[in-house]
Formats: C-alpha cells, sequence, structure tokens
C-alpha cells in the first residue's frame, strides 16, 4: 500500500465531502497499520462529518494514545462530546484545549455556550468577555453578553454591549431591543423611546415587546399609546405584566373600577401576588373604597 497516495486520496475525498468515501479510505489503511495516527485523525474527522460523532470520538481516543493532542484536536472532541450529550466531557476537553491555547477562540466560544446552556451564566460571560476581548466584533456573542448583564440588571453595561452591536449592524432586532430595554431599566425612558417605536414598527405582535414598549411610554405620560400596546397584548387572553401597565394607565385616567377589575384579573390567576394586592390596595383607597 502506498501510504502518501491513500492518505492524500482521504484527506481529497474530506474536502470534496465525500466522508462516507474518506472512511473507506482510512479504515483501509488501518487494517494494515492500527495505530497509523493520520489514518486515525483523518477517520475521525470523517465520521464527526458523517455524523458519527460515537465513532468520531473513538478514533480520536485511539489517535491521543499515540500523539498528544493539539487545542484544535480537543476542541472537535469537546464538540463531538456535546453532540453525544456528555456535556461533562466536553467541559474538560474545552478546558484543556484553553489550558494548551488560552486564547483558542472556538474554546471560548464553545465553553461560554456550554455555560450558558446549563444556567451557569457567570461562567458563561467570563468565557464570552475573554472571547471579545480578542474579537470585538462577534455580534452574536455581543448580543448574548448585553442579554446576561440586562438579566441581572447591569443596564449599563448591557447598554454598552447593545450599542456595540448596533455599530456593527445597525438593524440587528436583538441589540435594537436590547438596547432599548437597557435604556428602560436605567430610567432613561426619553431614550429608549424612539428604540421602542422602530422595534414595534418591525414587530407588532411580540408580548415581551408590547408589555416593555407600553411600560416606557406610561412612565412618559404618553397613556393613549400605552393602553392601545397593553390592549394589543391582551387580545390573545391573559397576559400579567400587560394587565398591570394597563391597570397603571387606568389608574392615572381615574378609572377607578377598570383598573381594580385589572388587578383583580391578576389576583384570580395568582392569589398572592404582592404588587397586584399591594396595587389594589392603593386603588381602592384613591377610589374612597374600604381597604380590605
Amino acid at each position: 500500500m502506498d501510504l502518501r497516495a491513500h492518505l492524500e486520496l482521504g484527506k481529497a475525498r474530506r474536502k470534496a465531502r465525500d466522508y462516507a468515501g474518506a472512511a473507506e479510505v482510512y479504515l483501509d489503511i488501518l487494517v494494515t497499520d492500527p495505530s497509523q495516527p493520520a489514518a486515525l485523525m483523518g477517520l475521525a474527522d470523517a465520521r464527526r462529518g458523517l455524523g458519527q460523532y460515537a465513532l468520531a470520538l473513538e478514533a480520536w481516543q485511539r489517535y491521543l494514545e499515540i500523539r498528544p493532542g493539539t487545542a484544535s484536536d480537543l476542541v472537535r472532541m469537546a464538540d463531538a462530546y456535546r453532540k453525544t450529550g456528555r456535556r461533562d466531557l466536553a467541559e474538560e476537553h474545552y478546558r484543556k484545549a484553553l489550558d494548551l491555547d488560552e486564547d483558542n477562540r472556538h474554546a471560548l466560544m464553545g465553553l461560554g455556550d456550554l455555560y450558558h446552556r446549563d444556567k451557569r451564566f457567570d461562567l458563561a460571560l467570563e468565557c464570552w468577555e475573554r472571547l471579545l476581548a480578542l474579537d470585538g466584533t462577534l455580534v452574536n456573542i455581543l448580543a448574548q453578553v448585553g442579554n446576561l448583564y440586562r438579566k441581572r440588571l447591569d443596564f449599563a453595561r448591557a447598554e454598552a454591549r447593545f450599542r456595540s452591536v448596533l455599530v456593527l449592524d445597525p438593524g440587528n432586532p436583538f441589540g435594537l431591543f436590547g438596547l432599548a430595554d437597557a435604556l428602560r431599566g436605567l430610567g432613561r425612558f426619553e431614550e429608549a423611546a424612539p428604540y421602542w417605536d422602530v422595534i414595534l414598527a418591525a414587530d407588532s405582535g411580540n408580548l415581551q415587546v408590547l408589555t416593555r414598549a407600553a411600560d416606557c411610554f406610561l412612565r412618559l405620560g404618553q397613556l393613549d399609546k400605552a393602553e392601545h400596546l397593553c390592549r394589543k397584548a391582551l387580545v390573545d387572553g391573559y397576559d400579567k405584566p400587560a394587565l398591570m401597565s394597563l391597570a397603571r394607565v387606568l389608574r392615572e385616567r381615574g378609572q377607578w373600577p377598570e383598573a381594580m377589575a385589572c388587578l383583580e384579573q391578576i389576583l384570580a390567576r395568582v392569589p398572592g401576588d404582592h404588587r397586584a394586592q399591594t396595587l389594589l390596595r392603593e386603588t381602592r383607597a384613591q377610589a374612597g373604597l374600604p381597604v380590605e
């Protein structure tokens, strides 16, 4: 067997995405030499291309018994472990890759995504911030990091990340929503309002968009606009944030019975809701009714 020619043939088939053909070539080599490292690595990549991740890992593990893996090898193994549901081994291999190359972008991205899916948000942020320090143009990662800061109520950092998203991709819907909501969280309602208008023009049916935009316009005293958005959110049925905002709009207008009816709907669903109970007591007092 001409080993070099067979290896070149396998490589050519992999490049042509003929993964089944490539696997056959590498298996032929391994019949003669079961420890041929280039054939084992080529077989692993061919199996990965076929979606045969468990078989790919077998080949990689045999390869690692012969030669130390590079950071790139370990990252590909980590990806395969994730595909087979072995998240513990995926994490281990991403970390080993970073031990070899602390700036390996694929490892930082994969490990950050793994932590994010496992709801280990602090660790996800650590990985993704390291990644952004290497490449600040990754729009999707910027948006993900912005969302994590927003969910932690760290609105100033969220604002900075979403502004970076919009510099790179001005119409990015995640950037627009994230920035509008971060500004709302910072109490900068006038700055947030134009972004909500842009978002509503593109997507006026999303409940989260409707209720958060309504809250912003309510705080700006634009009661008609806020009420319209709340009622639109309620067209398909119960929505607690929309009912809460609508109750506040109606209170501002002195429509006490209607406001109380909204709050009573919330309490019928969630009898112990503290915010609704408090607002209902305040509304009854404003209406001159006994406070229970």
